[in-house]
């Protein structure tokens, strides 16, 4: 019988699979940048070696630095790929709003509800969402490497 840690992080090990098949599936080859599939790869693997460390006991100090170090890398990729996400598409909302405005449709623009962006906390909120078995990855691993960073400092 497994334990409710195994059972959540089994829970947490196929959410973030099924988050990492929905968005590199919408990254299709031919569009983007090479760098951003390395950072979503980045994003969604290195969690998962976290969780995989999490309940394992890290008794050897070159265990503990390997463990603190790939959590630094994923809390890096993390906070790029969350800034990414949130503001990543406001360049394309001005280069639209100004192609509006440039054809004259400013009026209509107004008119058409159903083409407008959610605001900025239904697009955090959304990402939350999406993410959160990295981000309850991420958390987990810093629960258990916020100890190791006070005992090796």
């Amino acid at each position: 019988m497994l334990t409710q840690i195994e059972w959540w992080g089994g829970v947490i090990f196929v959410l973030g699979a099924l988050a990492y098949r929905l968005v590199l599936g919408a990254l299709e080859k031919g569009e983007g940048y090479d760098w951003y599939r390395w950072l979503m790869r980045l994003f969604f693997v290195l969690p998962g070696v976290l969780l995989a460390g999490y309940f394992y006991p890290l008794e050897r100090l070159a265990l503990q630095y390997a463990y603190l170090g790939v959590l630094g890398v994923a809390l890096l990729a993390v906070a790029g790929v969350m800034v990414q996400e949130v503001t990543g598409d406001a360049d394309s909302d001005k280069d639209k709003a100004a192609k509006a405005a440039r054809e004259g449709e400013k009026g209509q623009a107004g008119e058409d509800s159903e083409d407008e962006e959610p605001g900025w906390l239904l697009t955090i909120l959304g990402v939350v969402v999406l993410y959160s078995p990295v981000l309850a990855a991420c958390g987990l691993a810093c629960h258990k490497g916020w100890p190791m960073v006070q005992r090796l400092v």
